[in-house]
C-alpha cells in the first residue's frame, strides 16, 4: 500500500511541475501569474508604432529622412506593473529587427520590434485586364507587353499598391501608352515616381516561367541569371520560380504554358531530383519545355522525357573562361524550314553565329554523337530517343546533335505530353564576362523568341 501512495505522489508532483513549466514557457497564454505583458503604446524617433498584438510585432514606419542606425524610443506604455528592456531614451540601430522583453513578475513577452522608411510598392499592374508588367520596386519601372495589333492609346489600368499608398494616376483610369507614362506613388513622406512602358510586340502572352535553384535570381550563377534577367525584360508574362518553391507546394508548374531550364553546369543533379516526379507530371500533362545548357541533362531518367532516359552522349567543357579565337555557332541540320530559325540570319558559310570572337565562352556542350553506340546512326538515334535533330556543331558534323526536339505524343490516357527542345550548342551562351558588343547577339534573341513562341503554341 505504501508503495501504492509513493507512486500516486510522484505522478502528482510531475503534473505539478509540468503545469508550472508551461505557465512559466508560454507567455503567449491566457495566464497572467503576476499581470500583463503588453506594449500599448510606442514612439520611435518622432514616429508612432502600430501594434500586433497577436503577431507581437510592432512596426513603426519613419520619415524618409531618418537615420535608421541611430533611433530612439521616445515614449513607451506598458501594462500596468510591467518593465522592458527598452525604456524611454534607448538608443538602437533599426537596420535589423529588435526584440523588446517585457517583463510582469514572472512572465513576460517578447516584442519583435521593426523600424523601415516610408516606401512605396506595386503589387500587381495589368493593362486591359488581361496584359500583366513586370514590375521592379528597385528600378521603378514596370514594362508590360501588349500584341502589335492593340490599341496602345487608349489602355485601361488596374494594380495594387502596398497598404497606405496611393497612386496618380488612379487605377482603373484610361491612359494612352504610345509613350512612356509616369504614374506617381505617395506614402507620407515617401514620394516615388514609376515609369510604365508598353511594348508591342509578337511574342505570346501566355504565362511563361524561368526554372532556377536559388531562392532569388541574385543567386543563381552569371550564365542562369544572365538568361533570366534577359527573359524578364523581354518576353511577356514571364517570372522566376525557385525549384525549392515547386518541391514546397508553393508554385505549381501546370500553371505555367511552357518553363524554360537554362541551368549552369555546376548544377547537377541537385534539387531537381527531388522534384523530378513534378517535372515528369508537367511534361505528362502537356507541359512544354525548353531545355538548355545543362537543362538538357534533364531528359533522363530524371525527367524521363527520352525515350531511352538517358542524357545527351557527348558532354563537356563549362569550368572555366577562354576568349573566343574566331565566330561561334551551329548549322541546321534538314530543318531550315523550322520556326526556330525564322528571322535568323546566316554567315557566308551557311551557319548561324551567336557569338563573335572575342566573347568569353566555357565551351559546354550537351551534344548527341549520334554514330556512337548505342545509336549507331541518325536513324537509330531517333529510334531510341524518340527526338529529331534541329541542328548540328559549328563544323556542320551531322553526325552531333547540339538542338533536338521531342514531338507531343499521347504519353497518358487523355492526355498529350508537351514539346521540348533541348539547345546543347557551345555557343548558345548568355553571360559574356568580356563585354563585347556582340554583332549577332540578334540571332541569340531572336533563336530564343522562336523557341518560347513555338513552345506555347
Amino acid at each position: 500500500m505504501k508503495k501504492y501512495f509513493n507512486t500516486i505522489y510522484v505522478m502528482l508532483l510531475t503534473v505539478f511541475a509540468f503545469a508550472v513549466q508551461s505557465c512559466d514557457d508560454d507567455n503567449t497564454s491566457g495566464l497572467r501569474l503576476d499581470g500583463s505583458t503588453r506594449i500599448e503604446s510606442i514612439t520611435v524617433s518622432g514616429f508612432p508604432g502600430v501594434i500586433d498584438h497577436t503577431a507581437r510585432v510592432v512596426s513603426v514606419n519613419v520619415s524618409t529622412d531618418i537615420d535608421l542606425t541611430d533611433l530612439s524610443i521616445d515614449a513607451i506604455t506598458l501594462s500596468e506593473g510591467a518593465t522592458c528592456d527598452y525604456p524611454v531614451g534607448t538608443k538602437f540601430d533599426g537596420t535589423v529587427p529588435r526584440s523588446i522583453k517585457v517583463v510582469n513578475g514572472s512572465v513576460y513577452t517578447a516584442y519583435t520590434l521593426t523600424v523601415k522608411h516610408d516606401n512605396v510598392e506595386f503589387l500587381t499592374f495589368t493593362l486591359n485586364g488581361k496584359y500583366s508588367g513586370t514590375i521592379d520596386n528597385l528600378s521603378r519601372t514596370i514594362q508590360c507587353f501588349v500584341p502589335k495589333e492593340e490599341d496602345v492609346t487608349a489602355m485601361q489600368v488596374t494594380f495594387t499598391v502596398n497598404e497606405g499608398t496611393t497612386v496618380t494616376p488612379e487605377s482603373g483610369s484610361l491612359i494612352d501608352f504610345s509613350q512612356p507614362v509616369k504614374f506617381t506613388a505617395t506614402q507620407r513622406t515617401a514620394v516615388i515616381r514609376y515609369t510604365v512602358t508598353v511594348i508591342q510586340d509578337d511574342m505570346s502572352q501566355a504565362p511563361k516561367a524561368f526554372i532556377g535553384n536559388a531562392s532569388a535570381i541574385e543567386g543563381l550563377g552569371e550564365e542562369a541569371k544572365a538568361a533570366c534577367r534577359w527573359m524578364l525584360e523581354n518576353v511577356p508574362n514571364s517570372r522566376y520560380i525557385s525549384i525549392q518553391d515547386i518541391i514546397d507546394g508553393r508554385v505549381k508548374l501546370d500553371d505555367y504554358t511552357m518553363i524554360w531550364c537554362h541551368f549552369d553546369w555546376t548544377d547537377w543533379p541537385g534539387q531537381l531530383w527531388d522534384s523530378r516526379d513534378l517535372f515528369n507530371s508537367y511534361w505528362l500533362h502537356g507541359g512544354a519545355i525548353l531545355a538548355s545548357r545543362d537543362g538538357a541533362r534533364y531528359i533522363n531518367d530524371v525527367w524521363r522525357i527520352a525515350r531511352d532516359q538517358q542524357s545527351p552522349n557527348n558532354m563537356f567543357g563549362g569550368d572555366s573562361y577562354e576568349t573566343l579565337t574566331g565566330n561561334l555557332g551551329f548549322t541546321i541540320t534538314g530543318h531550315e524550314s523550322h520556326p526556330l530559325y525564322d528571322g535568323l540570319t546566316v554567315d557566308d558559310a551557311n551557319r548561324i553565329i551567336l557569338l563573335c570572337q572575342g566573347c568569353s565562352n566555357t565551351n559546354r556542350t550537351l551534344q548527341w554523337g549520334v554514330d556512337w553506340d548505342p545509336y549507331g546512326s541518325m536513324a537509330g538515334w531517333e529510334e531510341r530517343t524518340g527526338a529529331k535533330a534541329l541542328a548540328s556543331g559549328h563544323d556542320y558534323d551531322i553526325n552531333r546533335v547540339t538542338i533536338a526536339e521531342f514531338e507531343p505524343y499521347e504519353a497518358l490516357k487523355g492526355f498529350t505530353s508537351g514539346r521540348v527542345i533541348t539547345i546543347g550548342t557551345p555557343a548558345y551562351e548568355w553571360y559574356d564576362r568580356n563585354g563585347m558588343d556582340n554583332p549577332y547577339r540578334q540571332n541569340m534573341i531572336r533563336l530564343t523568341k522562336n523557341a518560347i513562341n513555338y513552345l506555347c503554341q
